[in-house]
């Protein structure tokens, strides 16, 4: 749900940033993302304001804050995931997804186990 002052951040392996577009982005040709298929049940194209989201693809990590550092507000967002993952992520990632003010609730759908990204949470973040 929209909630201003939230970031949703999903984390997941991509081999180029091209292919995170293709998954992420509306694209002429198919009615919805494959990203919102696999979080939104493919009811909407976003059930968010696609103006306050990013991707971002880089260099393999497990440091939370690494991988959101590349993004706008990155700094502020990876010590808040740090809090979430003290000891580093489950698995390196590569590619990062973020979503402004939404806090996406796994509970409201049924988030696709196979998707090639992983929620990692909704934390505070202050927009400038």
């Amino acid at each position: 749900m929209e909630m201003e002052g939230i970031v949703s951040v999903w984390a997941g392996v991509f081999e180029t940033d091209k292919a995170l577009r293709e998954y992420f982005d509306y694209m002429p040709g198919r009615d919805i993302p494959p990203f919102s298929q696999d979080f939104f049940d493919g009811c909407d194209i976003y059930p968010f304001d696609i103006d306050f989201s990013e991707r971002s693809v880089h260099e393999f990590t497990v440091d939370p804050e690494v991988l959101v550092c590349h993004n706008s507000e990155g700094t502020d967002i990876g010590l808040e995931l740090k809090k979430l993952f003290p000891q580093g992520l489950e698995k390196p990632c590569n590619a990062a997804i973020l979503v402004y003010n939404y806090k996406y609730d796994p509970e409201d759908g049924t988030p696709n186990p196979n998707a090639p990204v992983t929620f990692l949470g909704a934390v505070p973040c202050a927009l400038d």
